[in-house]
């Protein structure tokens, strides 16, 4: 992974002043975050976005003044204008490289659409743009990304974007459309095969929760995160167990009366239905 890399005090020092510039929060803060997320910048931002105290006190709730002059600026027409694309492209190309956002311009992007970076949103967003890397745009990228859902200006694609994201939550297509793009986006950024478990954990919450309350598709969702959580020696996710994951939440009954295990899960799968099938029966007995 490049995160276990070897960071130099350069790297570390630019790291802190990107993620407090973002986030708002004191340097101590910063550092301690980076620390715990192997100095990978993405990582530290899902962190304090998922901290419930942090996203109470307003943090990172802050907006570019460039949102004010896009929004004041949209056109009334519905047309799509290819121009409009290019100009809104440069406002965020990276200095260094124009075929390219970057790491800091993505986030300004973000937060001018007035989403957050562990929103769903994004995630869909990158998905609509065929993102091919956590962490940057390419300017291919994203102008096809925005031909194809025809919008121009900000304001039309924060719209657009929220309107698939109510879609999402029941066209089971186009979830798992988003499902099966996750797996390779989110490991794009290492060298891994498969996918570490707690960005897994992380964007399994991102996919199956809406609004702050689990969808229908998988009833089981805390308890499968209880049960990666308490296998200490679960490191990764292979691809194999991240596709089927979606079959069995979608086909399996609550009490797995139709599991087979002799079917073709997963060991991984397998385990956690001998867990919760435990976790069941002593909930039940607890309740006699």
């Amino acid at each position: 992974m490049s995160g276990r890399n070897k960071t130099t005090d350069r790297e570390k020092n630019e790291k802190i002043r990107q993620l407090r510039e973002v986030m708002g929060v004191s340097e101590q803060q910063a550092r301690q975050a980076l620390q715990s997320n192997d100095w990978v910048v993405e990582r530290a931002i899902g962190a304090f976005c998922e901290d419930t105290s942090y996203s109470s006190r307003g943090g990172g709730s802050h907006h570019s003044p460039y949102h004010t002059q896009i929004s004041s600026s949209s056109s009334s027409s519905t047309k799509f204008d290819r121009k409009k694309i290019d100009q809104l492209w440069a406002n965020y190309t990276d200095s260094r490289d124009p075929t390219k956002m970057n790491l800091e311009q993505l986030l300004r992007f973000i937060k001018d659409l007035q989403f957050e970076p562990s929103d769903r949103e994004i995630l869909i967003l990158c998905w609509k743009m065929s993102a091919s890397k956590q962490g940057e745009l390419q300017r291919t990228e994203f102008t096809n990304g925005c031909q194809e859902l025809q919008c121009d200006t900000l304001d039309k694609l924060r719209d657009r974007i929220k309107q698939l994201n109510e879609d999402i939550e029941s066209d089971n297509e186009k979830f798992k459309q988003l499902y099966g793009y996750t797996f390779n986006f989110a490991r794009s950024s290492t060298s891994m095969k498969n996918l570490d478990v707690q960005p897994a954990m992380a964007y399994w919450k991102m996919l199956f929760i809406a609004n702050n309350k689990p969808l229908q598709r998988f009833k089981l969702l805390d308890l499968w995160l209880k049960f990666l959580e308490e296998r200490s020696n679960q490191r990764s996710i292979t691809k194999d167990t991240w596709d089927l994951l979606l079959d069995f939440s979608t086909t399996i009954k609550s009490d797995f009366s139709n599991y087979d295990h002799d079917g073709a899960w997963p060991t991984l799968i397998d385990d956690f239905v001998e867990y919760a099938k435990t976790a069941q029966a002593q909930s039940s007995s607890f309740n006699v």
